[in-house]
């Protein structure tokens, strides 16, 4: 009788019966517990990122607004230098930047400096010239007179500059202005509260549906337990040597109570249609209320920028009307209409108009369609603002919905609020999740889909035997959690097979460490890439891109190599404390990266930051190791690499969110406190080092093997094959899209770092809704080959996308894609490269399991280490885009050499 089978029968033994009406108070509480959870994140961050989407739109139209002021001048003082006159002989600059900044309450102050960087004029407040750091001019300067303006967040307002070129070509001064951004987060703070206090219920009405489809669905797997255990005796009365599952078929619902049955499939009409109306209906709403909420305030910043360009126009038709040229004869003006609503995407049309004649030269924006080219107040509202006298005046037309026109950036902000709330709640209330009984239900649920899944493939494919009795374990071994949490004792089996209450809350504790240790890391992925390609370089001939490289390849380096120095750190030293420590030395390396102004100190401190991070990690890995049972240990190290998952489903998005509002040295502090979180969640762990010692010798746990072991590991030729064919260039490539290609190109096309933030989380969402599937499929047909295979084709696919679509979109295709392809190979890529060593004779094993896995680890590490290097050579040569498909080709030569030599047959008992 299989170890299934056992457990099986004893989970329905009479004793082991549910009574579903003594569970439901505490099922009603503890639904209620998570009910309000979940609908306080969901809507808390629906909340926030919307109102950051207003504030961005917003600040957006107010910084457009100071760009074309601040262009204005600096053409002006160009057609200055043109005629011979230096910027530090043009007298009416500070008269000009003085008319600059009464145009705009916004705008503190504006400072013209040299290239050699002496004053020359200023407006307005003295004391934020110190605000300027000198490191923003150099990509200005070396840019070209082709490079746009440049925008600087810092703690004390935003900062956009530009520079003026002479005659030759060659940068001769800088201008700065600093502007406020207070009005416009207070518009944003009134449109926010103007949400919160629309929203109160639907946040009420979200609750209650929560609150009752966990019920409904807890009270709906409960029954499934009872008609399963019915039948079950039944089946044993009539032929005591039946399995169940012959009896029940392959779904496991057929009971003999067909009241029961049809009552909970009537459950699952309203349990669809209560999750559709708390997840999706209500949220969508939000969108409505923020849109009426923010069309105010949106509709003031859009007549300002109107009003702005119609007051420059109006003073360049004054001109010429002064100089002597009849109203009639303004030629030219198509022109430069043209060239104003190029600047101003926001405009729809330009045109002149003279009392209530019709209005002429009216020239519309490229993307008004031809089709609505037409003055209509439905359509269009007007600013104007007069030239002459007798209403000689330039009418200025913008989109009436343009406030609609961001719905759709607000849906994707609402589809990110519902997957960051779904991550953030199960990260940071495992805990409780873990001690209630929604925890046993949805394992027990999940076990059981994953079972018939495998049941009915098992119709028409053969399964390998060790896939289908680890599903037939797992549905056993939830079934007999979910009896134990219920108050029922298991008997010796189950008490063997499930992990004990201390050994859980130890493991929830690990988790939220790595969590929080790489949530650290994440923040920081936005926008490092950009501050450490800013800072001054040991060399002048280095490239910003090689420069921005080196502190990324020297934290891969030390997070290599703290890889083999955590065990043995461990074996010598407290485990907790060793962890304490490593946590306490990243947050002061992170908070210190914040200052950093040249590239040896940046080097020097993302050193110690991967020396930190690899130790952490690698020390909760032996920790899990240490404590956790030999069969529940797989389950337990997949904690690490799921808290690394949601760490980047969490980070990106929020870590240029703050670095965009803030400025990057927010951004650094934010990272550090959350390597302070991981400090305090370390210092609760109880980790006693002989009690964890001698469960790991009763358990047989030692460390085996030596150097020979892992040479052994690059003798083999499958081995090698995988590693250096499917493991190391996709390291190469992720860290080339991820760590350096994703932030430089983002801020080359001139985007926030939330914006960077986003695309990046594609990638990790694609990733974990994918790579648990492609696993248990992968085991199910007991194939690695056509995964991994198939994931190289994918990633492919993804640096072929970028200079295809290319722009945002092209480099959110490439994340996406690259996540699924990364997800085919993840798995399967670990299995392959085990299981050659798992079935070796022992006379004749030359290494483990285990030290293949350390050799995958390790080598693997080589491609992040050489990326950086690899993309800089390739942004020099070819550009962002090229640097991307240079690399995708290495991944297609390496997946062409990793197909041909997997076509060696493998040895008996060996997936394929």
């Amino acid at each position: 009788m299989s170890d299934s089978t056992i457990t099986e029968g004893a989970a329905q033994s009479p004793a082991a019966s549910v009574d579903l009406a003594a569970l439901r108070p505490r099922l009603r509480r503890e639904s209620l517990v998570f009910a309000a959870i979940f609908s306080l994140a969901l809507f808390g961050l629906s909340l926030v990122l919307i109102a950051w989407r207003t504030e961005q739109l917003l600040t957006q139209l107010s910084q457009d607004r100071v760009v074309r002021l601040l262009q204005q001048v600096a053409d002006e003082a160009e057609r200055g230098m043109q005629f011979g006159v230096a910027v530090a002989d043009q007298t009416s600059l500070v008269e000009r930047l003085q008319r600059m900044q009464s145009e705009d309450k916004a705008l503190r102050a504006v400072f013209v400096d040299t290239d050699r960087g002496d004053p020359v004029a200023k407006a307005g407040d003295e004391t934020l010239r110190t605000a300027i750091d000198g490191r923003w001019n150099a990509p200005l300067r070396t840019g070209g007179p082709d490079h746009p303006p440049s925008v600087r967040t810092t703690g004390r307002g935003v900062f956009v500059g530009t520079v003026m070129f002479d005659s030759t070509g060659t940068p001769a001064a800088t201008i700065w202005a600093a502007l406020d951004p207070t009005v416009v987060r207070q518009q944003a703070h009134h449109a926010a509260t103007s949400m919160v206090l629309k929203a109160l219920p639907l946040i009420v009405g979200t609750l209650f549906l929560t609150w009752w489809a966990l019920i409904r669905w807890g009270t709906r797997v409960i029954e499934s337990l009872q008609r399963r255990r019915h039948g079950a005796s039944r089946a044993m009365e009539a032929d005591p040597t039946a399995r169940t599952d012959r009896v029940h078929g392959s779904n496991g619902t057929t009971g003999t109570n067909g009241t029961n049955g049809t009552r909970t499939q009537g459950y699952g009409k309203a349990l669809w249609l209560a999750l559709l109306l708390a997840g999706v209906a209500a949220p969508s709403t939000m969108v409505w209320i923020a849109r009426e909420s923010a069309r105010p305030f949106v509709t003031e910043q859009i007549q300002n920028n109107a009003d702005a360009v119609a007051r420059t126009l109006s003073g360049q038709v004054a001109r010429a009307l002064a100089a002597g040229v009849p109203w009639s004869q303004l030629n030219g003006m198509d022109e430069l209409f043209k060239k104003q609503l190029a600047e101003a995407p926001e405009l729809s049309y330009l045109a002149l108009r003279q009392g209530d004649a019709a209005a002429t030269h009216t020239t519309w924006g490229d993307d008004v369609p031809a089709g609505q080219r037409r003055e209509s107040e439905e359509d269009f509202s007007q600013r104007a603002i007069n030239v002459t006298p007798d209403g000689g005046r330039i009418v200025v037309g913008y989109p009436a919905d343009y406030v609609n026109r961001q719905l759709g950036g607000m849906l994707l902000d609402l589809v990110l609020a519902l997957v960051i709330a779904a991550v953030l709640v199960r990260e940071l209330s495992r805990g409780l999740w873990r001690k209630s009984l929604l925890y046993p239900l949805a394992a027990y649920a999940q076990a059981r889909g994953w079972q018939r899944v495998q049941r009915r493939w098992q119709r028409r494919h053969a399964v390998a035997r060790d896939a289908a009795e680890a599903h037939d374990r797992d549905a056993a071994e939830c079934r007999a959690q979910l009896l134990e949490a219920a108050g029922h004792r298991q008997g010796d089996r189950a008490e063997a097979t499930a992990v004990p209450a201390a050994v859980a809350s130890q493991l929830t504790l690990l988790r939220l460490t790595v969590f929080l240790v790489a949530l650290s890391e994440e923040l920081l992925r936005p926008f490092f890439t950009v501050f450490a390609s800013e800072v001054r370089p040991f060399d002048v001939a280095l490239s910003p891109t090689m420069v921005a490289g080196l502190p990324v390849a020297a934290f891969m380096t030390t997070l290599a190599l703290a890889q083999p120095l955590g065990p043995a750190l461990a074996k010598r030293f407290d485990l907790r404390w060793s962890l304490v420590l490593s946590a306490l030395v990243g947050m002061f390396a992170l908070a210190a990266t914040s200052w950093a102004k040249d590239a040896w100190t940046l080097i020097a401190l993302r050193a110690t930051g991967g020396a930190a991070y690899g130790l952490a990690l690698i020390l909760v890995q032996t920790a899990i190791v240490r404590i956790t049972p030999p069969k529940q240990r797989a389950r337990g190290l997949a904690e690490v690499a799921a808290a690394i998952v949601a760490a980047g489903i969490v980070g990106p998005p929020f870590g240029g969110m703050i670095a965009a509002r803030a400025g990057d040295v927010a951004g650094f502090v934010a990272c550090a406190l959350c390597m302070a979180a991981a400090l305090v969640a370390a210092m609760r762990l109880s980790l006693d080092s002989a009690t964890m010692g001698a469960q790991a010798a009763q358990r047989g746990l030692a460390t085996t093997g030596g150097w020979r072991g892992y040479w052994a590991v690059l003798r083999e030729p499958r081995a090698v094959c995988v590693i250096l064919g499917s493991a190391l260039p996709g390291r190469l490539v992720a860290v080339t899209v991820l760590s350096v290609v994703v932030p430089l190109y983002m801020s080359e096309l001139q985007q926030q770092p939330a914006v960077a933030g986003r695309v990046l989380l594609l990638y990790f969402l694609c990733f974990a809704s994918t790579a648990t599937l492609v696993a248990h499929w992968s085991d199910l047909l007991g194939q690695r080959k056509p995964f991994i295979v198939l994931g190289g084709a994918l990633s492919v696919l993804a640096c072929l996308s970028l200079p295809a679509l290319g722009g945002v979109w092209g480099m959110a295709a490439c994340c996406a894609l690259l996540g699924f392809g990364q997800a085919f190979q993840s798995s399967p890529q670990i299995a392959l490269t085990t299981e050659v060593f798992e079935h070796q004779p022992d006379g004749k094993a030359t290494a483990t399991p285990e030290q293949a896995l350390a050799a995958f680890r390790l080598i693997e590490r080589a491609g992040s280490i050489v990326a950086p290097f690899v993309t800089a050579i390739a942004v020099t040569a070819f550009g962002f885009a090229g640097a991307v498909v240079a690399v995708g080709i290495l991944l297609t030569v390496a997946t062409l050499g990793l197909l041909a030599g997997l076509r060696v047959a493998p040895r008996a008992g060996v997936a394929a």
